[in-house]
């Protein structure tokens, strides 16, 4: 379900996987960056991503073997700087073949939301739905994600996914 206005200039694919803390996004995208081929990371000031050079894949952030992967370890900051790249590379038609893929909190903002919508012509972004059980067990292993900052990610996330048109998926779900 694309979330905008298919009128627009052809540019970049965007896929977005959103949820929970600890609902299993990094998982996923781990599981989707191991069918993909060759990469190299790039780093432009605040923004991070690793380039799938075979498969016109960009994926926001590092994903390694460290509890905290992927998008979790961006800056907090990251936001402006990733729409700049973002539209920067939109403009460019050398790019209109390539996806990118985001994952998480630092992407998860009606900012982003916003700008996907008004900048970008092919957005589909899904929301990773976690049972309390698999939530429970999964923070039990985040000692530095505390109760009261767990609930308020939840409720912006059900924000996002209430306010904004997104695919509601299950455990299990892959992507590609």
């Amino acid at each position: 379900m694309a979330i905008l206005n298919q009128t627009k200039q052809k540019t970049m694919k965007i896929v977005g996987l959103i949820g929970e803390p600890a609902a299993g996004k990094s998982t996923v995208f781990r599981k989707f960056i191991a069918t993909l081929g060759s990469y190299s990371v790039q780093k432009e000031g605040l923004v991070t991503y690793t380039l799938f050079h075979d498969d016109n894949v960009i994926v926001a952030g590092i994903y390694d073997e460290q509890v905290f992967s992927g998008t979790d370890r961006l800056s907090k900051g990251c936001g402006p700087k990733y729409r700049e790249w973002i539209a920067r590379h939109n403009a460019n038609p050398e790019w209109d073949d390539w996806s990118f893929y985001f994952e998480g909190e630092r992407f998860s903002n009606s900012k982003f939301f916003d700008f996907f919508r008004d900048e970008c012509s092919d957005v589909t972004i899904y929301y990773l739905n976690a049972d309390e059980e698999t939530l429970n067990e999964r923070n039990a292993n985040r000692s530095n994600q505390n109760s009261s900052w767990r609930k308020g990610m939840a409720t912006r996330m059900r924000n996002l996914r209430e306010g904004y048109p997104v695919k509601i998926v299950e455990q299990g779900f892959t992507l590609r």
